[in-house]
């Protein structure tokens, strides 16, 4: 076996983000890893190549343990990601050997650079000038580039996420052709991806996680689409009471890529696979991005040139990345809760804003927002938007990264906002989340609605069904 993981667990800050896989890969195999978003399988590439260390558990790379991504490297283990980590200001060459420029005297060899670069492309396909600009070549070759790269510190299993994410139909193609031959090769190759098309294209083996654990194990040969929505889905019922219907008004109306009218009172929640752009509608939504949807409200058509904008008008957002988007950390409680009503002159007590929300949701104050826990810290994050009383709420993965009980005060003050009127999107990665929450859902994939799922219907397959 090339690589072996036995037994691993791994948490962070109590949230389970593997719980006691078992994963393999054999030389010249090419093994698909499939899941819904938060199943585990990033997690699990990092600990094979040695980024994140087991809580338990054993990871073998030739016989050998990993203990950092340096020694994974030179065990032969490289990880090519969704994002290509590439400087594009550099050339071809200087990527593909960035940190082991071969030099003379301390000065970079710049024949032996292209030489030695050019022996590595050759083998991803060459017909890539390692003189080029790299920032210039289109993302195919850029994802070649990296394979590249990857081979030249003679990978012998390389774990590839999300490696057609950013490419044509036609660059897919020619990327199977290029792993196919890779295996040829003997080396492992892990394919991490959610077009499960690809997956049983490409592969010979498919393993599936769900909820931090392997959910199912298969040659390819045996398996179907309809079997990896089955053994994908887990979907568990939600025992919580459906929310109350919304009123006739609409606060918000969108069309374009994505259309919908908001309600007052409703829970609306968007839902797609990792990429599907659900983050780019509600940064486009806030006036954070350049938007092509058009918003209306209240019969006029809305133009927001920036999120102050869209903040007069009644709309707030809870960003995702809370710790850095959403909060002051080194900042203490009560003025990070009052920030978003204070003005200047100072005409509002901070501590005066603060307080009902911290009685409401049991917030000690005193301290710096980063002493928090991450449920604490999100309910500062609504209390800040909450002082303004905004008529729209977006909510981005309001509940990533929390324990049951915090998630579960999150969803009841989302539940109180809606039963106060107020028209709430909430976009998540977690079928149960936005089934306990929305009384609709709309269904993302490559920037576009695709589909539209009522409340009983949000599940993990039907999902995957629309997006895929």
């Amino acid at each position: 076996m090339s690589l072996v993981v036995r037994d691993v667990q791994k948490s962070f800050g109590g949230v389970h983000a593997l719980r006691g896989v078992d994963f393999n890969v054999e030389r010249g195999e090419i093994v698909g890893l499939v899941g819904g978003n938060g199943a585990g399988k990033s997690t699990l590439m990092k600990i094979s190549s040695g980024i994140h260390l087991p809580d338990r558990g054993t990871v073998e790379i030739f016989g050998k343990t990993p203990t950092d991504p340096a020694s994974a490297i030179a065990l032969g283990v490289s990880l090519v990601r969704q994002e290509l980590i590439q400087a594009g200001d550099l050339d071809v060459a200087s990527n593909v050997l960035l940190g082991r420029e071969p030099s003379r005297f301390g000065i970079i060899n710049r024949s032996e650079l292209y030489r030695q670069a050019s022996a590595a492309l050759e083998r991803v396909g060459g017909g890539i000038d390692p003189r080029s600009t790299l920032g210039q070549l289109p993302p195919a070759q850029r994802q070649r580039v990296e394979i590249a790269r990857a081979l030249s510190l003679d990978a012998k299993i390389l774990l590839l996420d999300e490696p057609t994410a950013a490419l044509t139909e036609g660059d897919a193609s020619r990327l199977f052709e290029l792993l196919r031959t890779l295996s040829q090769q003997g080396i492992g190759i892990v394919y991490i991806s959610h077009r499960l098309r690809e997956v049983l294209d490409i592969t010979d083996r498919i393993v599936g996680m769900r909820d931090g654990k392997i959910s199912a194990a298969l040659p390819t040969k045996e398996a179907s689409l309809d079997s990896l929505f089955e053994f994908l889905s887990g979907a568990t019922e939600v025992d919580v009471p459906d929310p109350p219907p919304p009123g006739a008004e609409v606060l918000l109306s969108v069309r374009g890529r994505v259309e919908f009218d908001l309600h007052a009172g409703e829970i609306l929640g968007l839902a797609g696979l990792v990429g599907a752009g659900r983050t780019s509608v509600l940064r486009s939504l806030f006036g954070a991005k350049a938007s092509d949807l058009e918003i209306t409200m209240g019969g006029k058509r809305q133009h927001f040139r920036s999120p102050r904008d869209a903040i007069a008008a009644g709309f707030a957002l809870v960003p995702e990345e809370r710790a850095s988007q959403g909060l002051i950390l080194d900042m203490q409680i009560e003025p990070n809760i009052a920030l978003a009503k204070l003005h200047k002159p100072l005409l509002e007590d901070e501590h005066a804003i603060a307080a009902p929300f911290m009685r409401k949701f049991g917030i000690r104050g005193g301290g710096a927002a980063k002493t928090l826990s991450g449920g604490n810290q999100q309910k500062i994050v609504l209390s800040k938007w909450m002082a303004i009383s905004p008529s729209i709420l977006l909510l981005d993965e309001p509940t990533r990264g929390l324990d049951i009980g915090a998630k579960r005060d999150v969803h009841d003050v989302v539940r109180a906002l809606a039963a106060e009127g107020k028209g709430i999107i909430v976009s998540s990665s977690e079928a149960d989340e936005v089934r306990a929450l929305c009384h609709r859902t709309l269904v993302l994939s490559q920037g576009k609605m695709r589909g539209e799922l009522s409340r009983n219907d949000i599940t993990d397959t039907n999902i995957l069904r629309m997006a895929t």
